[in-house]
């Protein structure tokens, strides 16, 4: 009788053994594949370091703790700091990761002369990463109750920001997964369908007050084609040239804003052109297109002398179409750096790097 109860005893003191053990074996390949990353990007002359780390959570999951995480890059000039980023990971399935950001993070970088901060913390902030092979499979963000800070500075300039801007984004969700059939597609690397959803945004201190600061929504189909075929574990500085050269193109399947008494929605496909400024023509429907071009006066992105005729245009074109809106379906075309509605100027776009 004895026997008998031994043996099933004896068999589960020796299967939890073995999962303490093999929880064990992968905690220390989760913590050697985590504090290798951060060792590996410190050798190419890089910034990545934290005040702690560790791994728990046996017996039912592992929870990898990185308190305070310092990510930057001199040569390129930007920084990355949170408070808290902890990831929790099942034993048996080290490529799928749920990470959540606690607290503050701080965005530094240089871009065109100015140095741009951003400070900001969420509600809930969390995201799910799948990996193949080291690549990107798959990623999901759900975020709630965004409030963000930018301020720009003049580079070398006075420590006192020129401009203020402050972003606040009741939901957030965004996501990506790596397409496989698109064999028809000439670009080189990956290719990734995009899906981001933003809802409820404030943004004030922007430099075109006349369009208001309520921004209802913010949504994009995206097929990303010719992504870098770079591992998520690098820190990529070079993603946008890389993209560039493998002829990346961005088709927007479905893209729409609606901004105070402003909606714009279209489809269309976009690329970097040799000054790696975007170029590319998109379908639009365009309502408040008038209160638009005063906006961008105002704020310094139009010619005066071009938005009398631009509002005339676009007048004329909203007439002819009938709507009793006043909305208009014209080209949404980027050339040289310049946005036309129609044949009408609108803007100047910068280079993205």
């Amino acid at each position: 009788m004895r026997f008998r109860i031994f043996i099933p005893v004896a068999i589960l003191i020796v299967l939890a053994g073995a999962y303490y053990w093999a929880w064990q074996a992968s905690a220390a390949e989760l913590r050697e594949e985590v504090t290798g990353w951060f060792a590996g990007e410190r050798a190419a002359g890089r910034v990545a370091q934290f005040d702690r780390f560790r791994v728990k959570g046996f017996p039912y999951r592992m929870q990898v703790e990185i308190v305070r995480p310092h990510l930057a890059d001199p040569a390129v000039g930007w920084s990355w700091q949170a408070e808290r980023l902890t990831g929790f990971v099942l034993p048996y399935r080290l490529n799928h990761a749920v990470l959540v950001i606690k607290g503050e993070q701080r965005l530094e970088f240089t871009r065109f002369g100015r140095r741009e901060v951003i400070t900001g913390r969420a509600e809930d902030q969390r995201a799910s990463l799948v990996l193949r092979r080291g690549d990107l499979e798959r990623l999901a963000i759900e975020t709630s109750g965004i409030a963000l800070t930018r301020q720009i500075f003049l580079d070398n300039g006075p420590n006192v920001p020129e401009r203020i801007e402050t972003l606040d984004v009741g939901t957030l969700q965004a996501h990506t997964r790596r397409v496989r059939d698109t064999d028809d597609l000439p670009q080189d690397g990956h290719h990734h369908a995009i899906v981001l959803d933003a809802q409820d945004i404030t943004w004030n201190g922007h430099p075109y007050e006349g369009l208001g600061s309520d921004i209802a929504f913010v949504q994009a189909r995206i097929l990303a084609a010719g992504v870098p075929e770079t591992g998520i574990g690098s820190i990529a500085p070079d993603f946008l040239p890389r993209w560039h050269d493998n002829d990346g193109i961005l088709y927007l399947d479905e893209a729409a804003i609606r901004w105070s008494e402003i909606e714009v929605a279209g489809t269309g496909v976009y690329q970097l052109d040799n000054q790696n400024r975007l170029e590319g023509e998109t379908t639009v429907f365009v309502s408040g297109h008038g209160r638009a071009i005063d906006a961008l006066v105002a704020g310094g992105a139009l010619d005066p002398q071009y938005a009398e005729i631009s509002k005339t245009v676009l007048d004329v074109i909203a007439a002819i179409g009938g709507d009793p809106e006043g909305r208009i379906r014209a080209p949404l075309r980027i050339e040289d750096g310049t946005v036309y509605l129609g044949p009408a100027e609108m803007m100047q776009l910068p280079p993205l790097y």
